[in-house]
């Protein structure tokens, strides 16, 4: 079956498939963010210590941006041979962190990982909102089980989902979009709970999962007069009521099987 794991309470994901993993924006370690807005990763995260004690081996690293936010380089460099995934700024970014399998991606790429127990997931890079789209990408993942069969579909979209990206999907299993709306001064960061209801819906997702939740939480007071905080969960769960898309909140930690939304 096809999983997917919150590994800390920000952005940091595992999909997991037939005995590989793929991490998405990994931060396994307890250096906090810093720079334009600061955040602490408080007890319970998933450490890469977690992971290596755990069966199954990790395919690959995929990045959906360069900003710090999403490339942790004190992770990149605990896990220097495994192959790393994101756009041209990204790759450059995990190759000056010391990867030594880097590979540059456009919107509309597919790449594929091969998993240990057989079949293998396909990755096709999806396209970020504006204004974020000029420096982020989102991610389409589907296990294909070895009979060459749909496993499980989840869309990654940490930043600005759209009604144009959702459409070109198809139907996915789950969809990971932000809850909280955020706007740095006057640039929009992440879309709130109208617009991913919309494209989860559009993607006839059956679940809606939230990512990027309490974004203010550890940012000191002139950072939180630059970043406009609206939204949240309650509110997304309120957009999806009579549709066919179930709002999920997973806790850091938890699994969920993707096709069963359990």
């Amino acid at each position: 079956m096809m999983l997917l794991r919150r590994l800390d309470d920000y952005q940091s994901w595992q999909i997991s498939f037939a005995g590989t993993s793929i991490l998405v924006d990994p931060w396994l370690t307890p250096e906090p963010i810093r720079g334009a807005f600061d955040r602490q990763h408080p007890a319970g995260f998933t450490s890469l210590r977690d992971l290596q004690l755990e069966s199954g081996s990790i395919g690959a690293i995929v990045l959906c941006t360069s900003v710090n936010d999403h490339l942790r380089s004190e992770t990149l460099k605990l896990m220097s041979d495994v192959p790393v995934h994101g756009n041209l700024k990204a790759a450059k970014a995990a190759r000056a962190a010391g990867c030594t399998s880097t590979h540059a991606h456009q919107v509309g790429d597919t790449f594929t990982i091969d998993c240990s127990e057989g079949g293998e997931v396909r990755v096709t890079v999806t396209q970020t909102g504006l204004p974020l789209g000029l420096i982020a990408i989102g991610y389409l993942f589907e296990a294909i089980d070895p009979e060459n069969n749909s496993a499980g579909r989840v869309w990654i979209e940490p930043h600005q989902p759209t009604k144009a990206t959702a459409q070109l999907l198809g139907n996915v299993d789950v969809a990971v979009l932000p809850t909280q709306s955020v706007v740095a001064v006057v640039l929009p960061v992440t879309a709130g709970p109208k617009k991913s209801a919309k494209a989860a819906k559009i993607a006839n997702a059956r679940a809606l999962v939230a990512t990027a939740t309490q974004p203010q939480r550890d940012m000191r007071l002139w950072q939180k007069a630059l970043y406009y905080v609206a939204g949240g969960n309650a509110q997304t769960h309120n957009q999806l009521v009579g549709s066919q898309t179930q709002f999920i909140e997973l806790r850091t930690g938890d699994w969920l099987d993707v096709k069963s939304r359990r």
